[in-house]
């Protein structure tokens, strides 16, 4: 498989505050995934069983000191809109198959240390999605005098469809809207989404308002980033508005995107005027149905024309025969 390599800035998965900082990019990613964002950020593959991949990583030092980096893969998983990651080097499916070597380096100040992710895929293993990380780990420190043991990590996650023949297709409705307000009385929108591919997402979007009262139009805001949606998973996606935000009623339009599948929804909304909470659901519109008819319409004059056709060069043959 043809890699891309050189890719930009990396994908932290997770970052404690500490004063010292390591980060972790992948270095490269399939060719045929060169247009997908999550492509170059994440491990994101589909592999038949019995499939041996590679992927370099690269951790970075940007602090003034050497830095001893432990690098390992351990469990991952989505659960309620996120995606969790396992305590400690937890252990699971995808893990038993995953080796990072080496499994240490040691990087200098403003110095960049590479290491080989390969992922090797049992014969017999079992059609599906499986989740991951590979971490990058600073060496644990004790605080003088004893107490909790500080460990800071950045990771890259994994994202490992297996399965003989092409990769599961990646698709999701935007069935709600709900037009909310948060304990500080924050205008909130919730895009409820159902994953129905099989695939895993990572949403991220914007939302738009027009045709509000007088006219007036605002935004577009973006969509809370971190939602992450497992196959056939649905979850709200939340926006947060400006306060100054009136009631409505807004003409709402949603476009939101994991990779390079996209999907619109618009509704009309009215924000309730208490805090902490909603107006309930509102059915969205995703314009999807209005192609269905005009393509059946185009079928059916097609057919119209053929048996019309058909007809004509029957009645023509009909009459050279007289």
């Amino acid at each position: 498989m043809a890699i891309v390599t050189g890719i930009g800035p990396g994908s932290v998965a997770a970052r404690a505050q500490a004063p010292k900082t390591v980060g972790i990019r992948l270095i490269d990613a399939p060719s045929n995934r060169s247009d997908d964002p999550r492509a170059l950020q994440y491990i994101v593959d589909h592999l038949p069983p019995g499939t041996t991949i590679e992927r370099r990583i690269g951790v970075d030092n940007d602090t003034d000191d050497v830095q001893v980096v432990e690098l390992y893969a351990a469990a991952g998983a989505i659960t309620d809109g996120t995606f969790q990651f396992g305590a400690g080097r937890a252990v699971n499916e995808l893990t038993t198959w995953t080796a990072v070597d080496p499994a240490e380096v040691t990087v200098p100040p403003g110095a960049t240390a590479e290491a080989t992710v390969t992922i090797a895929v049992p014969a017999k293993a079992s059609p599906g999605e499986r989740y991951g990380v590979v971490w990058a780990q600073l060496a644990a420190s004790t605080p003088e005098g004893g107490g909790i043991t500080a460990v800071n990590r950045v990771g890259v996650r994994i994202y490992l469809s297996v399965g003989e023949g092409g990769e599961p297709a990646s698709d999701f409705d935007i069935t709600a809207f709900e037009a909310r307000r948060d304990a500080e009385g924050n205008p909130v929108v919730a895009a409820t989404v159902h994953n129905t591919g099989g695939r895993a997402l990572d949403l991220s979007g914007d939302l738009s308002l027009t045709n509000g009262p007088g006219g007036l139009s605002a935004g577009p805001f973006a969509a809370t980033l971190g939602t992450t949606l497992g196959i056939g998973q649905t979850e709200p996606v939340l926006v947060t508005l400006d306060r100054a935000i009136t009631a409505g009623p807004w003409d709402a339009r949603i476009a939101l995107h994991s990779g390079i599948d996209e999907r619109v929804a618009t509704a009309t909304l009215t924000f309730p005027a208490a805090a902490a909470s909603s107006s309930g659901p509102v059915a969205t519109d995703t314009g999807g149905s209005s192609v269905l008819p005009v393509v059946g319409g185009i079928v059916l004059v097609a057919l119209v024309v053929l048996v019309v056709s058909l007809l004509l060069r029957r009645t023509k043959g009909d009459r050279a025969r007289v």
